[in-house]
């Protein structure tokens, strides 16, 4: 009875340790982490899949702009995305962050240079979290 009695004290203790490590809220929130949406988000794009890309930009976006238009628009850019990263994220409240992600690209130049030219560049991205999901805010 004594061993039984320990078994459920520490059993209770690993839970309320696994509570407090899980962050505000004790718990796993609903919806993927804004990193990795991010970054999914731009490994879509990198394989040229600019219309499930659509999906992670907000409910209002997608509201006025029709994802056959952005997929094309997208799908048309001369710049070739080659690789992603995180850089960092900022957010000032639970709902809105400010995501950096290296993106490496190649892009042809007509100027007489032969092949693509490589280089890096650094997004950075307006993400919200609506009905406890992150999606894109695009600048325009």
């Amino acid at each position: 009875m004594k061993n039984l009695k320990t078994l459920l004290l520490c059993s209770s203790l690993l839970g309320l340790l696994a509570g407090c490590a899980a962050g505000p809220g004790g718990g796993v929130k609903k919806g993927a982490a804004v990193e990795d949406r991010a970054v999914k988000r731009w490994e879509l794009l990198i394989a040229r899949n600019a219309a499930d890309a659509y999906e992670y930009l907000t409910p209002g976006y997608r509201a006025t702009h029709p994802k056959d238009q952005y997929a094309a628009s997208m799908s048309s850019r001369p710049v070739k995305w080659k690789k992603v990263e995180l850089m960092d994220k900022e957010c000032p409240d639970e709902d809105t962050c400010t995501v950096r992600l290296v993106i490496d690209f190649e892009l042809r130049i007509a100027a007489g240079i032969p092949g693509p030219v490589s280089s890096v560049d650094v997004q950075k991205e307006k993400w919200l979290r609506l009905k406890g999901q992150w999606y894109h805010l695009p600048a325009q």
